[in-house]
């Protein structure tokens, strides 16, 4: 067992060893980063066109401190309202009006882009290997299991870095363009949500290694991937649809079985229902390198 981890930890190492390297790391980084920053940018900009004509609707007074309306409003009973309306929880909708308005705007973004940067920047990393032929000479002092394993684990390290990073640069973006602006609470609630979205993202990871230990060409790895997270995405939503009673109820078990189904959950700031997202979400990963396993435990390398 001990020289199992070991191993694992030597390969996790050494993957991240050679994305630094090849400066792969640096380009997931910046990625992630320059993704988060714009994207704060962007929702602050709309934010205070929005604001303005808003002001005056309301009959209020002028004013140039971004995000102030917004943070008024984001404790009416009437957004409250609107909140309950999209989630469907009026307890959620209260969970999540207890977060800044930009720390929730970080968690969607992350939510939603982040399964599409890990596809793009992990589903070739075996497929490459496979393809140089690299991979025959670590098989001589390694095993298939630990070999995988070990890249999980370093893209997995490489993965969270880039999350914890964009946050950083969301909240250093929010400090200069916002005036309305709750530095303590923001920090700890994009904290939060970074550490979410990677625990979101592992499913995803597993499912990109999955399909790249099937392919032998990194492209082709790379465009099976995107089918499958196309394909997860269009399922999770199949199954939110058309679930109902009777043998209905079968897109309940489907929806339980990809990782948007447990994307709501972790919205929520109590262990009750992160924990059980958390576990699920670490067993679908388990399941979907299991998958690929199968695969590549019997490939002729």
């Amino acid at each position: 067992m001990n020289s199992a981890v070991r191993t694992i930890r030597i390969i996790a190492g050494n993957e991240l060893a050679d994305s630094v390297r090849s400066r792969r790391v640096i380009v997931m980084v910046l990625l992630y980063l320059i993704g988060a920053m714009a994207g704060t940018a962007l929702f602050i900009k709309i934010l205070h066109s929005i604001e303005g004509p808003l002001v005056q609707t309301l009959g209020l007074a002028a004013t140039n401190n971004t995000g102030s309306v917004t943070a008024t409003l984001w404790k009416s009973s009437t957004f409250r309202e609107i909140l309950t309306h999209l989630t469907g929880d009026r307890a959620l909708a209260e969970t999540m009006l207890a977060v800044p308005p930009l720390a929730l705007f970080y968690g969607w973004l992350s939510f939603a882009f982040g399964p599409v940067l890990v596809m793009l920047t992990a589903s070739t990393r075996i497929a490459e290997e496979i393809a140089g032929g690299s991979v025959r000479f670590v098989m001589f002092r390694a095993d298939r299991a630990h070999w995988c394993l070990g890249k999980f684990a370093g893209q997995a390290v490489q993965i969270l870095g880039a999350f914890l990073l964009s946050a950083a640069g969301a909240w250093i973006v929010g400090w200069f363009r916002l005036h309305a602006f709750e530095p303590g609470a923001t920090a700890w609630y994009m904290l939060l949500f970074a550490i979410k979205a990677w625990l979101f993202a592992l499913p995803f990871l597993a499912l990109a290694l999955a399909v790249s230990q099937f392919c032998a060409v990194p492209n082709l790895a790379l465009a099976f991937g995107f089918m499958a997270l196309v394909g997860l995405s269009i399922l999770s939503q199949l199954s939110i649809w058309l679930t109902g009673d009777g043998w209905r109820r079968i897109w309940d078990v489907v929806n339980v079985l990809t990782p948007g189904g447990h994307r709501q959950a972790l919205w929520w700031n109590d262990a009750a229902h992160v924990v059980p997202a958390t576990a699920f979400l670490l067993t679908l990963a388990a399941m979907y390198m299991l998958a690929g396993y199968a695969r590549f435990a019997g490939r002729d390398l």
